[in-house]
């Protein structure tokens, strides 16, 4: 066998090599770029589904405890009769809304209780809360087994409450004895403003009548 025989069965020169190498790094380069592209991609797609959702599950929420609300005369856990039948805006003690609801499901009578149910919403450190009470009229409002939390949406800036009573809007609205409201308002608007810059509305009727 000659020589130029040997040098074609030789293989691969270093530049030849180092040129395969230089277009195997390009090419994995863009092939990491596109996958971590559509992997961003889907977290921000399921963040913004999540998002949806929740939201989905806050107006269904509110537009059922709206529309089974009542007035009706709760106790506190002294047995005394409660002077607010149902309060909405600034409460001074967190709690944004107050209400009492019919309509809650006991299948089969499971549970020694009746259909009604205390609830409210109050906004913590940005989340925005259900409260749900076990017993509509507790015995203590400090046991926490007491209640159920219902974490809804977090990065709540602040909610902005309005009462319609037919003519006008109005922040505040207190249902109860003189010199309170007797009546429930016809419609409740909840505005959420979130720490994004971002803000949601929503209207809904008040009243199980209605």
């Amino acid at each position: 066998m000659n020589i130029r025989s040997r040098k074609k069965q030789g293989g691969f020169t270093l530049i030849e090599v180092l040129i395969a190498l230089l277009i195997f790094s390009i090419l994995s380069s863009a092939t990491l770029v596109v996958l971590m592209s559509t992997l961003r991609g889907k977290i921000q797609l399921e963040a913004k589904q999540e998002r949806l959702q929740k939201r989905a599950i806050l107006r269904i929420l509110l537009k059922e405890d709206f529309a089974q609300t009542i007035i009706v005369q709760k106790t506190d856990e002294f047995g005394q009769i409660m002077p607010t039948y149902f309060s909405g805006g600034d409460n001074g003690d967190g709690r944004l809304l107050v209400l009492s609801r019919v309509g809650w499901d006991n299948p089969g009578g499971i549970e020694q209780r009746s259909d009604l149910q205390a609830v409210d919403y109050r906004l913590d450190n940005g989340m925005l809360i259900r409260r749900s009470a076990i017993r509509f009229n507790s015995a203590s409002t400090s046991d926490p087994g007491q209640y159920i939390d219902q974490e809804l949406l977090s990065g709540v800036e602040r909610v902005e409450l309005q009462f319609f009573d037919g003519e006008e809007w109005s922040e505040n609205w207190r249902t109860g004895p003189l010199p309170r409201v007797s009546t429930l308002p016809i419609l409740a608007s909840v505005e959420l403003h979130f720490t994004n810059e971002n803000s949601l509305k929503q209207i809904f009727f008040v009243g199980a009548d209605q």
